[in-house]
Parts: structure tokens; C-alpha cells; sequence
């Protein structure tokens, strides 16, 4: 069975260090964005070679391209928009507006290590079943 793989875009990068090593040790692929350019390049990379992530972690607060452009983009690439998105954000305010954007889930941080382990396992564990 593969490790599921996870893309994280997240430009605080010591946060995103965080989130790397909690998340490797729970056994996902992971990959980290340090900017939305950054995470749609990857994307689009990952999608071309058939081997797009199973999970994405995604900030709203982003440098050059945000988090809500980013999912923007991503609901509107019919390879990638099932993809689960999970939006992590300083601003407990932006819960809806991310929601209509088709996230899957919102996180305000700051969270705790657990918490992200369980939003991220809510969608990891019907996806592991299926490999």
C-alpha cells in the first residue's frame, strides 16, 4: 500500500516545518509550497504526471498567489477539484467564505498537533481504504 501523499502550501515556514514532520510521522508523502505559485506549479507537475496529492493543507494568506485564488484554481481543474482541501487560517472569519470556495474543512490557528491529525485523518482513512 502507498503512504497517501499530502501538499501542504503554507508560507510561515517554520509552521509548515511543523506540519512536515508531524504528518510524515503519521505516515503521508508530504510536500510543502512556501507560496500559491509555488503550490499551483506543483500542482500542475503532480497532476501532468499522474500523481497528484491525496490531501492538501492549504493557507489563505499567501504571497503572490493566495490561498483563495489557489483554491479557486483548483475547483476549476476538473483532474484535481475531488481533491480534499483543508484550509488552515489565521482568521476564524474566513470559515465561509472558504466554504463556499468547496473546501472540505476549515482549521483557525492556532491548533494543536491532534487537531490537525484528525481533520487530516477524516479524509486519509476512506482514502487509505480505497488503496
Amino acid at each position: 500500500m502507498r503512504k497517501l501523499r499530502l501538499l501542504i502550501a503554507e508560507d510561515d515556514r517554520p509552521l509548515a516545518n511543523i506540519l512536515r514532520l508531524v504528518l510524515e510521522e503519521e505516515g503521508f508523502e508530504v510536500t510543502l509550497c512556501s507560496d500559491g505559485r509555488r503550490a499551483i506549479q506543483t500542482l500542475t507537475a503532480l497532476r501532468d504526471q499522474g500523481a497528484p496529492p491525496d490531501i492538501i493543507l492549504l493557507d489563505l494568506n499567501m504571497p503572490y498567489v493566495t490561498g483563495w485564488e489557489v483554491a479557486a484554481w483548483l475547483d476549476a481543474d476538473p483532474r484535481l477539484q475531488a481533491i480534499p482541501v483543508i484550509v488552515i487560517s489565521a482568521t476564524e472569519a474566513h470559515g465561509k467564505a472558504a466554504r463556499a470556495l468547496n473546501v472540505d474543512a476549515y482549521l483557525v490557528k492556532p491548533f494543536t498537533t491532534d487537531e490537525i491529525i484528525g481533520v487530516v485523518s477524516l479524509f486519509a482513512i476512506p482514502l487509505r481504504r480505497q488503496n
